[in-house]
């Protein structure tokens, strides 16, 4: 461990290197790839990535406890020494799964940190959309033309293609034995993913080419991250937000099982 941190009013943060803090802190404590120990309060939040973190009696944390790759020591017998929200990775997946639960007209209990947990969603979107562009920029043009021109019917598709997934879900889990309903159930949700996955990013797509108006090849990247920053900027509004996101959701099913994943269509012409 380092010497004892001394009490400063903006805090402390330091990377890769074990802090004790022995004094009061009335600032933040930022932690990367280093562990804490805490033997005197700190008043505001401390944060620690790739870290654990350790109290001790005369520990306290007045703020929020953020603790990402390591855990958290308490000494027996004491009350949680934390006044402000503890989060790891597991009661942000609890929090995650809350949300999604959550009818869209009742607002969460932790407004500030779901938004935070979809603006890391949409960024994971951005991310991998990007890349599938870049493996089937092709497809992904294709599968955008052709939502642009049937938009009733790709609507129509993805909510029959849900529900035709979910249906064929319940029945294999009630109708047949473990052994054979366990795959079938695991393959339909491999593909309502896939097909998710493709179809927003077909989705991001068309709505980019509309904001800039423009198909040009070479401006792809660019529509994709456009189109994903309006419709990501709607899904954070307060109950719209959340209609639209699940309405984009199945339009994206929809465009993905009528384009076929975004494969040519060939015509074929009978001979006289």
């Amino acid at each position: 461990m380092s010497a004892a941190a001394a009490a400063t009013a903006s805090g402390q943060t330091t990377f890769a290197r074990d802090i004790e803090i022995r004094r009061p802190v009335a600032g933040r404590v930022v932690a990367v790839l280093s562990d804490v120990r805490i033997a005197a309060p700190v008043e505001g939040d401390v944060v620690v990535w790739g870290g654990s973190v350790t109290f001790e009696p005369s520990g306290f944390v007045g703020g929020n406890l953020s603790v990402f790759g390591g855990g958290v020591t308490v000494p027996a017998g004491r009350p949680f020494p934390v006044r402000g929200m503890v989060s790891t990775p597991g009661t942000l997946l609890r929090l995650y799964l809350d949300e999604t639960h959550r009818p869209p007209w009742q607002e969460g209990s932790h407004v500030l940190l779901s938004r935070g947990l979809r603006l890391i969603g949409l960024s994971v979107w951005l991310a991998v959309s990007l890349a599938l562009l870049f493996f089937f920029a092709s497809p992904f043009a294709r599968a955008a033309a052709s939502a642009e021109s049937e938009w009733p019917r790709t609507l129509l598709a993805g909510a029959l293609g849900v529900l035709t997934l979910l249906l064929a879900s319940v029945s294999a889990l009630a109708l047949l034995p473990p052994p054979l309903s366990v795959p079938i159930v695991i393959l339909f949700g491999a593909v309502a993913i896939a097909a998710k996955v493709f179809g927003m990013g077909a989705l991001f797509l068309l709505l980019g080419q509309k904001l800039l108006q423009s198909v040009a090849p070479g401006k792809r990247p660019a529509a994709l991250a456009a189109g994903l920053a309006a419709l990501g900027a709607i899904s954070l509004l307060p109950f719209v937000g959340s209609i639209v996101w699940s309405a984009a959701s199945i339009a994206a099913v929809g465009i993905t099982l009528l384009s076929r994943f975004g494969a040519p269509r060939y015509r074929v012409e009978l001979g006289t």
